[in-house]
Formats: C-alpha cells, sequence, structure tokens
C-alpha cells in the first residue's frame, strides 16, 4: 500500500513539474488568422403558373398584363447585408401558351423606390408543346447594393405580339410556368 502511495506522490511532483515548465509563455495567440467560411446557400424563391384565362377580362378579350407582388425581407436582414458578397437568380419558365410573353422584375425598396429591374422574353409555342427558357441574373457591385435594399418584388407578365401567336379566348390551351431560385454566395469571418 505505501508503495502505490509513494508512486501516486511521485507522478503528481512530475506531472506538476511539467505543467510549471513547459512553454506556454512562448505562444503569441495573437498571430492566429481570421477565420473565414464561404458558404453557398441555394433558396427557393418564386414560383407561379398561369393558364390562358389568366389573361382574359370578364367579357373574354385579352388583358395586356397580369403582375404579383411578392414581400422579400431577407434582403435586408442584417446578417444578409453584412456578409452576402453575391447573387444568382436563376429563372426557369416553361411556356405551352401559343402566345410570346415577356416577364419583367422590378425590384423595389421599403420607399417603394425601383432599385433594379430586368426582362425576360418568352417565345410562344404554336404546337402548345412546352418550350423551356432559363435566364440567369447576376447581382454584384451596385446591383448587389440594390438587392440588399430590396423588400418587393413586381412580377408582370404581359402578352407581346408575336407572328404566330394567337388571341387568347376561354378556349385557348396550356399554360406559363415560372421557378426560381436564388444563389447566395456568402463570406462570414470572426
Amino acid at each position: 500500500m505505501r508503495k502505490q502511495s509513494f508512486f501516486k506522490k511521485i507522478l503528481a511532483i512530475i506531472i506538476l513539474l511539467g505543467v510549471c515548465f513547459s512553454c506556454i509563455k512562448d505562444t503569441d495567440f495573437e498571430q492566429s488568422d481570421t477565420l473565414v467560411i464561404t458558404p453557398i446557400m441555394e433558396v427557393n424563391l418564386v414560383k407561379a403558373q398561369e393558364t390562358p384565362d389568366s389573361f382574359l377580362d370578364a367579357s373574354g378579350s385579352e388583358v395586356p398584363f397580369i403582375s404579383d407582388l411578392v414581400v422579400l425581407e431577407v434582403f435586408t436582414s442584417d446578417f444578409i447585408v453584412e456578409n452576402l458578397i453575391k447573387a444568382e437568380l436563376v429563372f426557369e419558365i416553361t411556356n405551352s401558351i401559343n402566345k410570346a410573353f415577356q416577364i419583367k422584375m422590378d425590384f423595389y425598396d421599403t420607399a417603394d423606390t425601383l432599385q433594379h429591374s430586368f426582362s425576360i422574353d418568352i417565345d410562344n409555342s404554336p404546337t402548345n408543346s412546352p418550350l423551356i427558357t432559363e435566364y440567369v441574373e447576376v447581382f454584384e457591385n451596385m446591383s448587389l447594393l440594390a438587392l440588399k435594399s430590396t423588400n418587393k418584388l413586381d412580377i408582370t407578365i404581359s402578352l407581346a405580339s408575336s407572328p404566330t401567336g394567337s388571341v387568347l379566348t376561354p378556349d385557348s390551351e396550356g399554360s406559363i410556368r415560372l421557378t426560381s431560385k436564388g444563389v447566395f454566395y456568402l463570406k462570414i469571418s470572426s
């Protein structure tokens, strides 16, 4: 029993001496590098599907456009404003209506001031087979600052004249479908 007690005391003294004389005092923690994380996030944004009836008034006549306002408060959050370094909005539009369209995206701030705008032209589908149009809007530099101050998106789908497009009626076939996602490039440092 005495040998174990004596052995434990010697081991404790060796550990204590090792801790006292180790090289801790020469470590400079100010030389550590800043941690930088650069995640890329993909988020579904807006989905819409409209039929030819959406572009007709009560008497069955074509209306020149339809629009919808979407509130996007995510872009004005402190986290996004501080860490977003680039954004891409990716759109896929599938048109199976024998009518050409133009889709206009208008980005507004809280004071309803237009910050950014772009349009996408969509060809008609004479055979009512799905035609896919893909479009990417990249936000960098000044357009990124405009996006960061955006809190509303006004989406307007307008009828466009087309030499092979028909006049829409209640019997017109097909649909126009819009799907979109945001690809956000972040830089988070500590």
